[in-house]
């Protein structure tokens, strides 16, 4: 296999890794073990919202709201547009954009958290999210809006947004333009969401924490080997003062 590609599978991903597919030129694959557990994830969510419309029963954030909005009902025929408003409702992030190395680091890992197939997410959205990552096709992500700890929501929403089509993109053949004209210009379509965005498929792009954990990534690949001797030396030194291992990582311990 080319050396520039990475096969994902959800499970063993590492930070070097994701480092390597900030650069230009790498390309995702997803193994096809990881595509079964997408396709069986897919399948069970369109099982549960089919027997919502017997039972009656809310599955959050699906058939319903989202946050305060929690107990209303959503129509059926609404629930694609469900799915397409959190994308543009959280798509509001300010300050300059992430660059290009960064901004591949935080689809990568998306990317691969998809792959570990629990989410649910259609497999076309994420053939779709792959296709713009191996062509260079980046969204415009602000870099200030995360709230962090309960997930990078606005940095995800403005990819979200690029793959559907709407705010702006950048690759290197096209520089920074329309999605849909960045798109064009390499063969992709965007995402449809009244025809490609199932149930739950929106909920599936914006909710995580990866671009924390990007730059974590980043940080720990560009800083001294020092560094990570600090955190052994400091691992063995709570394991003799106060002789308890729970907190400390297996591999410093």
């Amino acid at each position: 296999m080319d050396s520039n590609v990475v096969v994902l599978d959800g499970e063993s991903l590492t930070t070097e890794i994701l480092y390597k597919l900030s650069r230009p030129g790498t390309k995702i694959k997803i193994s096809d073990d990881a595509w079964k557990r997408i396709e069986a994830s897919r399948t069970a969510v369109d099982k549960a919202v089919a027997e919502s419309e017997i039972t009656g029963v809310k599955i959050y954030g699906v058939t319903t709201g989202f946050g305060k909005n929690a107990p209303k009902q959503i129509a059926k025929q609404h629930l694609h547009l469900l799915q397409v408003s959190i994308i543009r409702s959280h798509a509001a992030g300010v300050g300059q954009p992430l660059s290009p190395e960064r901004t591949r680091m935080l689809m990568a890992v998306r990317i691969n958290v998809l792959s570990k197939g629990c989410s649910g997410v259609s497999p076309g959205v994420l053939r779709a999210f792959i296709d713009a990552f191996n062509e260079s096709c980046l969204p415009i992500v602000p870099e200030k809006g995360t709230v962090g700890a309960c997930g990078d929501l606005a940095p995800l929403a403005h990819v979200a947004l690029g793959l559907i089509g709407e705010g702006d993109m950048w690759s290197p053949a096209t520089g920074r333009r329309g999605a849909i004209e960045v798109l064009q210009h390499h063969k992709l379509k965007a995402l449809d969401y009244k025809r490609d965005l199932n149930p739950k498929d929106g909920l599936a792009l914006v909710n995580g924490a990866q671009l924390i954990t990007s730059l974590g990534s980043e940080g720990r690949c560009q800083t001294s080997p020092d560094v990570h001797h600090v955190g052994v030396a400091f691992s063995a030194n709570f394991l003799s003062a106060s002789r308890r291992t729970s907190c400390c990582h297996r591999k410093a311990s």
